[in-house]
């Protein structure tokens, strides 16, 4: 029987390579928050107006879609809670009722403020709203053995938005500013896509209820330019700067997460960001 998957935000940044992946191998439905092509209406802002009938028991639901920007979470919290705590707990709740399982995209920042290496072992003690919704929902169901939430760093494509501000900078001639000290185990997207089909085909070997989708190396934002400079955008010129106090309250300045699990999933190391950079731009 062939596994069925469904991508809820398969227009997002994640979600859209996701969708495009599972395709080539599994029967495969796309969500979207408005009337998009052949994709299924849904708004996690009101998941009772959701065909639920269309998920069947087995069937893989991956969850994308989130309220994902910290200063909107902060700035419209009620509304940024709705959707990321009140309406997905909801969506996720009958997904899993009708027997289906669920993979949530959670984010690093369940963890904050973390200067050592660490993995999914670690307590979490979420750093700004958008964490805290994250972290809310997880404690939810992570008791629930058709639930998985996989925390996610920093995800690095030539589509992510920090490497399109690069490309413009060096395309433009124009000096890019850089916030320092930011760290992250960035993780190349086209990994992030084979690890959570690979725990879609694995679900029943792996007992984990937390995987954390981290690259091998924890990279600074300007070592972050200093790479794609040396291989990819010799043209970029940036310089660093200072950022104002609201940027650190919504984002720690280092989240240095690791994982072996997700080597596991992947059966080989994760690609280091000069590995992903020259696959994004061969």
């Amino acid at each position: 029987m062939t596994l069925r998957i469904f991508v809820v935000g398969a227009s997002g940044y994640i979600g859209k390579a996701l969708h495009q992946a599972a395709s080539a191998e599994f029967e495969v439905y796309g969500t979207s928050s408005s009337k998009s092509g052949e994709m299924l209406e849904l708004s996690l802002g009101a998941p009772d107006d959701f065909d639920y009938e269309v998920i069947g028991s087995n069937d893989i639901v991956f969850l994308t879609a989130a309220i994902s920007a910290p200063d909107i979470c902060a700035r419209e919290y009620e509304y940024a809670r709705s959707v990321n705590v009140v309406g997905t707990s909801e969506f996720i709740r009958r997904v899993i009722a009708r027997g289906a399982r669920l993979v949530f995209f959670s984010s690093d920042t369940v963890y904050g403020e973390q200067d050592f290496v660490f993995d999914e072992k670690t307590e979490t003690r979420p750093a700004g709203e958008y964490a805290e919704m994250k972290c809310e929902v997880e404690n939810l169901f992570l008791a629930d053995p058709l639930f998985k939430s996989v925390r996610l760093s920093y995800v690095f494509s030539r589509e992510d938005k920090f490497t399109k501000y690069l490309t413009n900078c060096a395309k433009k001639g124009e000096e890019a500013e850089l916030f320092h000290p930011f760290y992250r185990a960035v993780v190349h997207r086209d990994d992030v896509v084979e690890g959570a089909l690979a725990l879609a085909r694995r679900w029943s070997e792996l007992s984990y209820p937390i995987i954390n989708f981290a690259g091998p190396e924890i990279i600074s934002r300007v070592e972050f330019a200093e790479r794609l400079k040396s291989s990819s955008l010799p043209e970029l010129e940036y310089k660093v700067v200072e950022p104002d106090s609201v940027f650190f309250k919504n984002r720690p300045r280092m989240i240095s997460m690791s994982s072996g699990i997700f080597c596991q999933l992947l059966g080989r190391p994760a690609r280091s960001l000069s590995e992903a950079a020259e696959v994004e731009f061969s």
